[in-house]
């Protein structure tokens, strides 16, 4: 029997990143808590421990290391990238540089190194104890965002038009420690981005729309952006420079950017491929699936480009303008275009509920703007999403 040379690589969570190794061909960890039973099943190596104590799960991942080496670790999920950094610092091995993981989780350490750097972000202050959110929001001035200062964003951020807003967004999101921002007006773009070697590539920025409630919940993406060649450039070489001044070498991003009447303000950045269908939109219109590029980027190698297969996205969110319980019909409907995560007669909230959200997503993609509107228009019909009230 041939000896097995394949390069291994380890990966903190993940599901579809386990399809994605699989098809790279190499050795495969997967630590989990735990490690769900058909996860389990595709991978070489399952590793059940406990993400929250890092060092039982560097002790875990040593012993392999020790048995046969590993090459890199690297996750895809904002809650376990720090985790996946340390463990790839401590074995020595290729992953997302450590500092530039920490920083990216910690938002008001992120803040920090971003301006010091020159980088343009939103006027902010801490409040690590969240009674500090009120008098923070007043010295800035109203509206302001105020967030956790931790994690991803989504459900840890609202917008507050008012004081007693800001007091109701400390009783959502604390008691952990907060940020608070002055709101930045304007249009708001994704960018997406690989960067190896601390090298960054931009492979694709799309316009993004946001709810009208507190949490301004995303509702939406275009591509192309509707920018011009010179703006869209003007937001690659901010998002690069950026990107270096948190100290990013081995991975992938997506960046959200608000742009200004003074220029590009950087609201956020997650060392990560999009979430939802996005990575998939990115895809067809880049040729590069940010997915497999995080792990051929963690593994040192050249990423897989393809041709795309569209020109132009159209990606719509499936929002709902107040609770109660969704219903939808899917019968007819091209079932590729649609995802949706609730059930019919779940239970839903409003799109400008702080709890409320996306429940699903229209994406079509093509060439002619009008085909794309009237293919969506027809979907969006044929789906009738509607809600009525929760009698319970």
């Amino acid at each position: 029997m041939d000896a097995d040379t394949r390069p291994t690589v380890a990966c903190v969570s993940g599901r579809r990143v386990v399809d994605v190794l699989n098809d790279l061909g190499v050795r495969s960890v997967l630590l989990d808590d735990p490690t769900p039973l058909d996860l389990a099943c595709q991978v070489d190596v399952p590793l059940d421990t406990d993400l929250g104590d890092w060092q039982a799960a560097e002790a875990a991942l040593r012993r392999l290391h020790a048995a046969r080496p590993l090459d890199a670790v690297f996750s895809v999920y904002d809650a376990h990238l720090p985790l996946a950094s340390y463990l790839a610092a401590r074995l020595g091995v290729r992953g997302l540089d450590l500092r530039a993981a920490l920083t990216c989780h910690d938002k008001i350490r992120m803040r920090t190194a971003l301006a010091s750097g020159g980088v343009r972000v939103p006027d902010h202050l801490p409040a690590a104890d969240p009674a500090d959110a009120l008098p923070a929001a007043k010295r800035l001035g109203l509206p302001v965002v105020v967030k956790k200062a931790t994690g991803s964003g989504g459900r840890g951020s609202m917008l507050c038009r008012s004081l007693q807003e800001v007091s109701h967004a400390v009783d959502v999101l604390g008691p952990a420690a907060l940020i608070v921002e002055r709101a930045v007006e304007g249009p708001e773009y994704a960018v997406q981005s690989i960067t190896s070697g601390g090298r960054t590539e931009v492979v694709g920025i799309l316009a993004q729309h946001v709810g009208p409630g507190p949490r301004q919940a995303e509702t939406g993406y275009d591509f192309p952006s509707g920018l011009s060649t010179d703006v869209e450039n003007e937001l690659a070489v901010f998002v690069t420079e950026a990107l270096a001044v948190l100290g990013f070498d081995h991975s992938v991003s997506h960046t959200q950017v608000r742009l200004t009447e003074d220029g590009p303000v950087l609201i956020n950045v997650a060392a990560r491929p999009p979430g939802g269908q996005l990575w998939a939109a990115t895809e067809r219109v880049s040729g590069i699936d940010l997915t497999r590029a995080a792990a051929e980027i963690a593994l040192g190698l050249p990423v897989t480009r393809s041709t795309p297969g569209a020109t132009r996205v159209l990606y719509r969110c499936v929002t709902f303008d107040r609770p109660g319980r969704a219903w939808y019909d899917l019968d007819g409907i091209d079932a590729p275009a649609v995802t949706l995560d609730v059930d019919p007669g779940d239970r839903v909230r409003s799109v400008d509920d702080p709890q409320g959200g996306s429940y699903g997503r229209i994406v079509v993609y093509g060439d002619d703007p009008a085909e794309l509107e009237s293919r969506y228009r027809t979907i969006l019909e044929s789906l009738g999403p509607r809600v009525e009230p929760d009698n319970q």
